[in-house]
């Protein structure tokens, strides 16, 4: 993903809801109640107080390439991981490829229901969800891999929306 106030916000309000949500999960025994209750409420108070500190949003402007089938990507990464898939009889791809007027460019390399995302340096793969255009990272359903919980749009920002009910 790229480097952005919002991105490094988004990672730590998705880590700290993830800590939340754990540990409603975990099943404690009934004696620990109190206590499992007294972290749960620290914990959505450090989630509240992370929550005021979310910062302005990113101001970089985006060129948007149309998207390109059979498109050849720009990084070195993808060029060489979409001649392996060719090698495996890959025929149909789609490259998206957008430019910041800060230099920065986030390519997405799409087959199908699958993806691989170049951006800020990172590379991310996932399942693809054509309708919404975003990344599910590490997602593969036809591997029954449930993915990492990160979800990147297709100028590689973190998509976040709060699962927690104030």
């Amino acid at each position: 993903m790229l480097k952005s106030a919002m991105n490094e916000w988004a990672f730590k309000a998705i880590q700290l809801e993830t800590a939340v949500l754990a540990l409603e999960e975990v099943g404690l025994p009934g004696d620990m109640k109190a206590l499992c209750d007294k972290a749960e409420q620290a914990l959505l108070e450090v989630v509240r107080a992370w929550n005021a500190k979310k910062p302005q949003a990113d101001t970089r402007k985006w060129k948007v390439e149309p998207a390109q089938p059979q498109g050849t990507p720009q990084d070195d990464e993808l060029v060489e991981l979409l001649e392996q898939m060719k090698e495996d009889g890959v025929e149909e791809w789609t490259l998206h490829r957008l430019t910041s007027d800060k230099g920065d460019t986030v390519e997405t390399l799409v087959t199908e229901d699958r993806a691989w995302m170049s951006a800020g340096g990172e590379y991310y793969s996932g399942q693809w969800d054509e309708e919404k255009q975003e990344l599910d990272v590490g997602r593969d359903d036809e591997e029954g891999e449930l993915g990492t919980g990160l979800v990147l749009n297709l100028r590689g920002e973190l998509v976040f929306e709060s699962q927690l009910k104030d």
